[in-house]
C-alpha cells in the first residue's frame, strides 16, 4: 500500500479533482437507510465530506497518518487511521461502503471479507474511480511523447488494475445497474502539471531521481499549451461498480 508524507498529502488534496456531485445523490438512494457509511482509504476526505450531505455518520479511514492529518474536518465525519482490510468496526454496522479511487491498493481477498463482515444485510458496496486524463489531441500527444515514457518504469504494479478500470478484478458481489457519470475539469497549465505530478509514478520517480526529467517534459508540453493561464477542458474517464453481498 502507498503511504504519504505530510507535504505529499497536502498536495494530493489540493490537485485531485472532486467526484461528480450526482454520484452521491444516486448512491444514497440505493440503500434502505442512510444512517452510516464507511469511506475506505479516504485520503484527505474528498468523498467523505460529500457523503456527509446524505448520511448521518461517515466513518472515514486511511492507512496513512499523513493523509488523515490533512483531512478536512466535518462534524459528521469521524476520521481514523486503519487499514481497509482489518478495522475495529462492529459486525453489520454500515448501510453502505464506498471506495473512491483506491481499490487497486488493497489486499482484495481480505478486503472483501471485511466488507462482508461490517456491511448490514442488504447494504451495498460502491467502488469508483477514473483511469486517466484526456485533453485535446495536441496536448494528449505531447504528454504521450514526452512525459509517459519517462514515467513508464515507475508505475506500481497495482495501478494496472486502475488503468484497466478494474475490469480484471473478480468482484464477489452481485452487481447492480449503475448510471453513467462524467468527470470534467477546466485546468490551467500549472493545475494540469500539478495533477500529473501527483500520479504515483511521478511521486516515485521524484523521490528516487528528483524532478529534472519531469521539468524537461513539462517544457515540451508547454510549447503546445500556448497560454499557460488559459483553462482548457480535461476529461477524466469515470467508472463505477456497485453491488450487494449474498448473506
Amino acid at each position: 500500500m502507498r503511504t504519504f508524507d505530510p507535504s505529499s498529502a497536502a498536495n494530493y488534496s489540493r490537485v485531485r479533482p472532486t467526484y461528480p456531485p450526482e454520484l452521491y445523490y444516486w448512491l444514497s438512494h440505493q440503500v434502505k437507510q442512510t444512517e452510516r457509511v464507511w469511506d475506505c482509504a479516504c485520503g484527505t476526505g474528498q468523498a467523505s465530506i460529500d457523503l456527509a450531505a446524505y448520511f448521518n455518520q461517515v466513518e472515514a479511514t486511511d492507512i496513512s497518518e499523513a493523509q488523515i492529518a490533512k483531512a478536512t474536518p466535518h462534524r459528521k465525519v469521524n476520521y481514523s487511521v486503519q487499514p481497509s482490510e482489518h478495522t475495529n468496526f462492529p459486525d453489520n454496522y454500515f448501510d453502505a461502503v464506498c471506495v473512491a479511487h483506491a481499490l487497486h491498493w488493497f489486499d482484495l481477498d481480505s478486503f472483501w471479507a471485511e466488507v462482508r463482515r461490517v456491511l448490514k444485510p442488504e447494504g451495498k458496496l460502491f467502488i469508483w474511480g477514473y483511469n486517466w486524463v484526456e485533453f485535446d489531441n495536441t496536448l494528449d500527444q505531447a504528454i504521450k511523447e514526452h512525459l509517459l515514457p519517462i514515467l513508464q518504469p515507475f508505475w506500481p504494479e497495482k495501478t494496472t488494475l486502475l488503468r484497466g478500470q478494474y475490469t480484471a478484478v473478480e468482484f464477489p458481489f452481485t452487481k447492480i445497474e449503475t448510471p453513467t457519470f462524467e468527470l470534467k475539469c477546466h485546468w490551467t497549465m500549472s493545475q494540469a502539471f500539478a495533477f500529473m505530478r501527483s500520479w504515483s509514478a511521478s511521486q516515485i520517480m521524484m523521490e528516487k531521481h528528483g524532478d529534472f526529467k519531469i521539468k524537461e517534459a513539462e517544457k515540451e508540453i508547454e510549447y503546445v499549451w500556448k497560454d499557460p493561464l488559459e483553462k482548457v477542458p480535461a476529461r477524466l474517464p469515470f467508472f463505477l461498480y456497485a453491488g450487494t453481498f449474498d448473506n
